[in-house]
């Protein structure tokens, strides 16, 4: 199927069912711009450009955001224009007078004459006279504060990086020189067209001989292979992904929004390096991952490629930081790779984004209003028309239900072999158990060593262990049944060693519990540490070489893993070997399905499907053993190839128990006084349900608490408002007491 024959997969879904997630922008920001007439729009760039800064307005009053202010004064303010700030213009940066302390701003827009009769203060200083923001981002930054329940100040800090003098000066001195080499390459060519009409005699005289020598070449010389050639070829596995390309940033029309799950053969770097190299080179392209060694991975990939880029990265320091911002906001890199934060980054006629991984909890900022990723692509994708792609190797629930609700779609692969695009996958079911005999019911069977032993004489073998760290979850000790709340459905756990079992959600403390499957009383605590694993492992494989990977054993090098080595991992912190993994052993899959928390089954199933895709196809002998229960929903769609039923089920369930993406959930922690007032003044909708505060850990001299509250995902606008007026009215009142609020935490149930 061609590009053009996949047009319609990215038509506009019919009816009214265009996502709420799809709003363009509905923010205080938004709202001024338009008042005030700001120059610049979603097709407009106000960026300085080589040839000088844009001029400045001559309007006196400067209308100024102010950048982390209280959460009552998150609205623009009104100063007044001196002589030695007249060059302030919308997007600059600005130092101003306010509450008796000076403050960061960014000017929104210049006008004639004031709204009020006071007297205005005065800007203090210009910061810098470079455009750091848009009309458009700033349009951006109100909807993901509306969204998130947050202020548009904290946004604005996490969309700006700090000022850096010293890489200020060098970038404006690099663009210099980038505009002395662009001039003399024109004067370059105009001279070689000259050169040009002299020679064009002499070379339609060689025409025919070139004609000549090329009717005497064999026929049978092999063709030079076309890179392109290959790269389309790629594409083409998965239908609709050549039209999504095409369509790519597209001045009309609907926007295209795409999921793509990976088949575990293809690589994701290989498919977002192909997806980059295909746009037109005008056009520019954004890709976020979770985490630094994934992006040491794609910028790799586009560096072999030979394709310009930008990497921001978390680790790097503020003077690099600032200059690799400065350098995309001025259009000399218009491909930009990072982390959460580069979500924020200003590109350049920004055609397509990648978000790999949307279901990675590492996506979400840990910084007020702590929005993820995906949710700042989601405003930008409706603010800039830029194309939104989503890979993955797992296909996660707030996807599916994206693509159910007409937001995106999913894009499928082309049919082929199983065994050549994914390896043979087992799980421990009851037969391999029962033929094993007693040590089949054992955490290491025979089984899984005969996969190791097997697996070091072709290549690396994989081990994956759950990670260290997770809350303790309690399962029934017959069965394995994890331990829920009858109440809310969250995971029940120990108050301390021998405690009753209580529920840190609703507060409910469960001293008669019986398991629903079994009827038994007995639980115990799930506890899975990898340091023990790589010991027995090494007792039974002395001739082996071993990594250890996560936890307090660091990182392993992708390069530092020999032929014949046993890898002993946490989820995420697997190194990938250049030809994978010979075979992978998934170890305590029932452990890591009893993890302490409501998406406990799709976060396994999401760990598991990525180490899945560092082995080798069953065409190249590559096997996977899945040692846990094998009648588990989870542990089945690992088997299953492409089968949508796990998630059916998880998502009805979901449903029936009024869980996110079907209900909106916000999670109020801090101070137990502040907890409590804040849920006694805020006028929350009717229908909303409010659970706890119920205490949490001590801490300190202050006791936390903690409380959620729920309300049906439709009218989610409802809620996000009126939490944002009690945040208001609590800084407004000067309310003594901490208190944290998030919307739709990963941890909340």
């Amino acid at each position: 199927m061609t590009a053009q024959g996949q047009e319609g997969l990215f038509e506009a879904p019919p009816g009214p069912a265009a996502s709420p997630d799809d709003a363009t922008s509905g923010g205080a920001g938004a709202q001024a711009d338009s008042q005030a007439g700001a120059p610049g729009g979603a097709g407009e760039r106000p960026f300085r450009t080589t040839a000088g800064f844009p001029l400045a307005p001559t309007d006196p009053v400067a209308e100024v955001r102010l950048i982390g202010p209280l959460p009552h004064l998150d609205r623009p303010f009104e100063y007044a224009v001196t002589a030695e700030t007249a060059a302030a213009g919308p997007g600059m940066r600005v130092k101003v007078r306010f509450a008796g302390q000076e403050m960061d701003g960014v000017v929104l827009a210049r006008r004639p004459l004031p709204t009020t009769d006071r007297p205005l203060a005065p800007l203090r200083r210009l910061v810098s006279e470079d455009v750091v923001i848009s009309p458009a981002m700033l349009r951006v930054c109100a909807d993901v504060a509306e969204r998130c329940a947050g202020t548009v100040g904290d946004v604005l800090r996490l969309a700006l990086p700090p000022r850096h003098a010293r890489a200020e000066k060098a970038d404006r001195a690099a663009a210099a020189k980038e505009a002395e080499a662009a001039e003399g390459v024109e004067q370059s060519e105009a001279s070689a067209d000259d050169s040009a009409v002299d020679e064009s005699a002499a070379a339609r005289a060689s025409v025919g001989d070139e004609a000549d020598a090329e009717r005497g070449a064999p026929e049978s010389a092999e063709p030079v292979p076309d890179p392109a050639s290959s790269r389309d070829e790629r594409l083409a596995r998965y239908i609709g992904l050549p039209a999504l390309l095409a369509r790519a940033g597209a001045a009309d029309g609907p926007v295209p929004r795409a999921g793509l799950v990976l088949e575990p053969a293809h690589s994701w770097t290989t498919m977002a390096a192909d997806a980059i190299e295909a746009l037109d080179p005008d056009r520019g392209a954004l890709l976020v991952a979770p985490d630094q060694r994934d992006v040491q991975r794609i910028s790799a990939a586009l560096a072999q490629r030979g394709i310009d880029h930008e990497v921001l990265g978390s680790a790097d320091g503020p003077e690099k930081r600032y200059r690799a911002f400065l350098r995309i906001l001025r259009g000399a890199s218009r491909v930009v790779v990072g982390t959460r934060s580069a979500a924020f980054a200003p590109v350049r006629d920004l055609a397509l984004m990648i978000l790999w991984d949307e279901a990675d909890d590492l996506l979400i900022e840990p910084r007020a209003p702590y929005p993820h990723a995906l949710t700042i692509l989601q405003c930008r994708s409706a603010e800039e028309r830029a194309a939104l792609l989503l890979l993955s190797h797992a296909r996660s629930v707030v996807e599916t239900a994206l693509a159910d609700h007409g937001y995106l779609r999913m894009l499928e692969p082309a049919p082929a072999p199983i065994t050549s695009v994914r390896p043979h996958i087992r799980a421990m079911d009851d037969f391999l158990r029962e033929r094993e005999g007693a040590s089949g019911r054992s955490r290491l069977p025979s089984e899984a060593m005969r996969v190791i032993r097997t697996g070091i004489a072709r290549g690396p073998v994989l081990v994956q262990v759950p990670r260290s760290g997770y809350v303790p979850a309690v399962s029934c000790s017959f069965c394995g049944t994890r331990c829920t709340c009858p109440t809310c459905a969250a995971p029940l756990s120990l108050a301390g060693r021998t405690g009753p079992l209580v529920c840190r959600v609703c507060g409910r403390r469960e001293d008669g519990y019986r398991c629903p499957e079994c009827d038994r009383t007995q639980v115990r605590a799930v506890v899975v540490g990898s340091s023990r694993t790589a010991e027995e492992l090494r007792r039974a494989f002395p001739d082996a070489p071993f990594r250890v990977a996560g936890g307090a054993h660091g990182r392993v090098a992708d390069d530092d893993v020999p032929d014949g080595a046993i890898v002993v991992a946490t989820p995420g912190a697997e190194p990938v070997p250049a030809g994978g993994y010979a075979a992978a052993l998934l170890l305590d899959a029932d452990a890591m399905l009893a993890r302490a928390a409501y998406d406990a089954d799709t976060e396994a199933v999401r760990r598991w499907d990525n180490a899945i895709a560092l082995v080798r196809p069953a065409d190249d002998r590559g096997e996977v053993l899945v040692v846990g229960t094998a009648t588990l929903p989870a542990i089945r769609d690992l088997v299953a190839h492409r089968s949508r039923a796990f998630l059916d089920r998880v998502l009805a369930d979901r449903r029936a128990l009024d869980l996110p993406p079907f209900a909106k959930v916000a999670e109020v922690t801090g101070d137990r006084e502040a907890v409590r007032a804040f849920l006694a003044d805020a006028e929350l909708p009717d229908g909303t349900q409010v659970f706890g505060p119920v205490d949490d850990v001590p801490d300190g001299d202050r006791i936390a608490a903690r409380a959620v509250v729920r309300i049906e995902a439709a009218r989610s606008k409802e809620l996000l408002a009126a939490l944002r007026a009690a945040v208001a009215s609590r800084s407004a009142r000067k309310a003594t007491g901490r208190l944290r609020m998030r919307v739709d935490p990963p941890d909340v149930f």
